[in-house]
């Protein structure tokens, strides 16, 4: 009942926000698109009051498990309260792909502007999105699609917190946004190198380096935060900050939500698992990434994927298809219901070479997101304050990938995290669930996406100056 009446109030607010946009009493608090390089000038209220009037409209499938009315509980009075309007920008910036060469990526820069002219001086919290293969929903490409606020709810929940006095930046990863390449979906090492470039692109606009002028100074504080594929590249991203670039930039603290850290166990063993999923195309997701990344036979989808999988499935990872697409094309059906077990696509020497320790199970070891990059077996120790959230019923992302991660790096001398330093935190995300397993869009995974949201940049800005 609490989320209910929340979200009332909050839709409430936002029509409030609304009508006096209409009347015309919130003069320069509406939307104005720049024309001198693409900056979008948004107000909060009015972001708002059009995703209320989103969630009234049909969603796409693929994004029908967000629950918007938990957005609103969690998020809507951020926007409501507005202490600063929105200065929305497309990024671009050179990178390394995982084809080791250097490619143009693009990306979402958000600043908070002060309607009282004074520069604020404020954090950058870099926000990773979650698995994604469609390129429409890039986060960059929302600024072409203003009016539909609820196809990019993870970039809503960075609007809301950039209000508050953040500038918040959003790689769209390689494979996305302007970017056409093969997305390498949780290869760790590349896209923490791209999101690394991605803060480094963002902190010379704040610093006024380019031609458009920052609303915003940096105050030198960093986080970083995301959810699912989002907090697997919060954690390897962390460990790329602290391993090879501390003495450019200082990770003020981390919150990685939800992650699949562990891919060569926990996540192998869902690979391998007899069970049905609602989000069978994860699968053939990684495999498609990997075998741009490695290159050779190993992923090659004629080694992995059974006829006429081999052919079908690999040419819907052009980031032209949406998820729901590709698991209908692995057999999954969503009326009538049908789920399909991901490894049905698979061929037998592949299950076989998952089950034992192969060549194809040292790659994924070399991307569990807790360890060390690259073929060292070890684990790295997090030097920054750190606290993954974890929904223990989640069924896509199972709670066991974060918990090895924090066994891991206890077991290496990571502190446990106290008030007064660095060190890592493992909570379990409480909220409960309704979640109808003849529904083939609802998900744990998904329903507990925007409390742990709130809950992981509540923590963090816990730290802000």
């Amino acid at each position: 009942m609490a989320n209910f009446f929340g979200a009332r109030q909050a839709i409430r607010t936002a029509f409030v926000a609304l009508s006096l946009l209409a009347a015309g009493c919130g003069s320069g608090l509406s939307e104005q698109q720049a024309s001198d390089g693409g900056v979008v000038n948004l107000d909060p209220k009015l972001l708002l009051a059009r995703i209320i009037t989103g969630t009234q409209l049909p969603v796409a499938r693929a994004l029908g498990g967000w629950e918007w009315g938990s957005f609103l509980t969690n998020f809507s009075s951020l926007l409501s309260d507005m202490k600063y309007t929105l200065d929305m920008r497309k990024v671009t910036y050179q990178s390394t792909g995982a084809d080791g060469q250097i490619h143009s990526f693009t990306g979402l820069l958000i600043l908070p502007k002060s309607t009282s002219g004074i520069k604020p001086s404020v954090p950058i919290l870099m926000y990773q999105h979650g698995t994604e293969p469609y390129r429409p929903y890039s986060p960059s490409r929302f600024l072409s699609h203003l009016d539909r606020p609820t196809d990019y709810p993870e970039v809503m929940v960075a609007a809301a917190i950039a209000s508050t006095g953040y500038a918040v930046a959003m790689a769209d990863y390689e494979g996305m946004g302007d970017n056409t390449n093969t997305q390498p979906y949780v290869h760790g090492t590349s896209l923490a190198h791209q999101v690394v470039d991605m803060l480094r692109a963002s902190r010379d606009i704040i610093s006024g380096a380019g031609n458009n002028g920052s609303p915003c100074s940096w105050n030198s504080q960093l986080f970083l935060t995301g959810y699912s594929e989002g907090g697997y590249v919060t954690m390897t991203a962390t460990r790329e900050l602290q391993l090879n670039h501390a003495g450019e930039f200082t990770v003020t603290a981390s919150a990685p939500l939800s992650g699949p850290h562990d891919l060569s166990g926990v996540m192998r063993n869902l690979m391998l698992s007899d069970s049905t999923s609602k989000a069978p195309y994860f699968l053939p997701f990684l495999l498609t990434g990997y075998n741009y990344a490695y290159g050779g036979a190993l992923f090659s989808p004629f080694n992995v994927l059974n006829f006429p999988y081999n052919i079908s499935l690999s040419q819907l990872f052009d980031g032209n298809s949406p998820a729901d697409k590709i698991s209908e094309a692995m057999g999954m059906r969503f009326s009538p219901v049908n789920l399909v077990v991901p490894k049905s696509v698979l061929t037998q020497q592949f299950i076989n070479e998952l089950a034992v320790e192969s060549p194809t199970v040292a790659f994924l070891r070399a991307n569990d997101s807790y360890r060390m990059p690259g073929p060292v077996d070890s684990v790295w120790v997090p030097a920054v304050p750190m606290r993954m959230y974890h929904h223990r019923g989640d069924e896509l992302v199972p709670y066991a990938n974060s918990q090895v991660a924090f066994d891991a790096f206890s077991t290496a001398g990571a502190k446990k995290r106290t008030a007064q330093g660095p060190g890592v935190e493992l909570v379990e995300s409480r909220v409960i669930l309704n979640i109808s397993s003849s529904n083939p869009v609802q998900t744990v995974h998904l329903g507990a996406a925007f409390p742990e949201l709130s809950n992981g940049w509540k923590w963090l800005h816990s730290f802000k100056k």
